[in-house]
This record gives C-alpha cells, sequence and structure tokens, in this order.
C-alpha cells in the first residue's frame, strides 16, 4: 500500500490552552502597551495617560488627578493591563482549539488575531466602558477610539497573539499517515480511531 499524504492532527489540550494562552496574552499585552504609549506620545500626549486610564478602572476618575501617585497608577495600570491581556488570551487560545484551527496556516492565525483583537476592543471599549464605566467615554475621543483602541488592538495585540499562536502550536500533534485521526484528535477525515504509522512506515 503507497504512503498517504500526511495530515496534520490537532488535540485539545486544556492545559496548553492555558498555559499558552496566559504566556501569548502577557507577551501581545507588552506589546501593544509599548504601542499604546509611542502612539499617545507621538500626538502630543503624556506618554503616562495609557497607565492612568487603566487605572481608572479600579479608581475612577481620581485616577486622572495630578494629586494621584504615579507610581500607584503605573503599578496598578500594568496589573490591570497585563492580568486582561492574559484573560483574553486564554480565550482566544481557547477559540482556536474549539473550531480547530491551532494547525492553521500563519497567516490566517495572523488574520484571527487581528479579528479578536478588534472583537476585544468592541466589548473593552465600547460594551464595558459605556455600560460599567461611563466616566470614561469622556477620555474617549474619535482621536483615543482610532488610534488607540481599533489600531493598536486589531493591528497590534491580535496580530502579537496570531503569531505566537502560529509559532508554538500547543494543539498540534504532528503529522500522521492513516485512515483516519488517531482517538480524541481531529484530522482530514475527522473520524476518531485508526491506526498510527510512523513516518518510516509512509
Amino acid at each position: 500500500m503507497g504512503s498517504r499524504t500526511p495530515v496534520i492532527v490537532e488535540k485539545r489540550d486544556g492545559a496548553a490552552i492555558v498555559t499558552h494562552g496566559f504566556a501569548g496574552g502577557i507577551l501581545a499585552g507588552l506589546v501593544l502597551g509599548a504601542a499604546a504609549i509611542v502612539v499617545t506620545v507621538g500626538f502630543g500626549d503624556s506618554g503616562w495617560m495609557p497607565f492612568r486610564f487603566v487605572t481608572a478602572f479600579a479608581v475612577g476618575n481620581d485616577a486622572f488627578s495630578s494629586h494621584f501617585s504615579l507610581t500607584a497608577a503605573v503599578l496598578l495600570g500594568v496589573s490591570i493591563h497585563l492580568g486582561l491581556s492574559a484573560v483574553f488570551g486564554i480565550v482566544f487560545f481557547a477559540l482556536l482549539a474549539l473550531t480547530y484551527q491551532q494547525s492553521a496556516r500563519a497567516w490566517l492565525l495572523i488574520v484571527y488575531g487581528a479579528a479578536f483583537g478588534f472583537m476585544v476592543f468592541e466589548v473593552n471599549f465600547v460594551a464595558v466602558v459605556k455600560i460599567f464605566f461611563p466616566y470614561l467615554e469622556g477620555q474617549l475621543d474619535l482621536h483615543t477610539l482610532l488610534i488607540n483602541g481599533v489600531a493598536t488592538y486589531a493591528l497590534v495585540y491580535g496580530p502579537a497573539l496570531g503569531l505566537y499562536a502560529a509559532v508554538v502550536r500547543p494543539g498540534v500533534v504532528g503529522e500522521w499517515r492513516e485512515t483516519h485521526a488517531p482517538a480524541d484528535t481531529f484530522g482530514e477525515v475527522g473520524v476518531p480511531g485508526g491506526r498510527r504509522r510512523s513516518r518510516e512506515e509512509g
């Protein structure tokens, strides 16, 4: 019997989803934070403003006061920002696993990341702020929404997550040559079971 075309097989691994979702979210969050600071300074505002904005989720408008400790704003802002970034990273990896897209092409994972980043922006700035933090709407002018919102989340945070997923691919088992996908995995045929063949047999 001739050798079969290798099929990339995925497996849902909860521990890997959480571990890499957390790590990918933190890394993407660091990139997002740096981009937000650069963009903010580039448009003539204080580089500390992103820290104060995030801190305002916890302490309210006091975060924007000159009397509020800058050190506290930085520490609290970084903690909240990276915490949320990690949570969203886990959600992204979970969605990839649920839809069996962990083995997708690298460029497609980056596109998925961009779409996910835009969704995170919509949830954070359009829904959550309006409903739970209405006092922050005054800080969200059109410029902030487009540059520090849509652009940084959809073009920086999301693609960074997708790129990380393309590099680590935690749910990809490997290449298989068989009639059916192995048990508890998903392959081209999509049927559990079948016999695993080594590459030497192929």
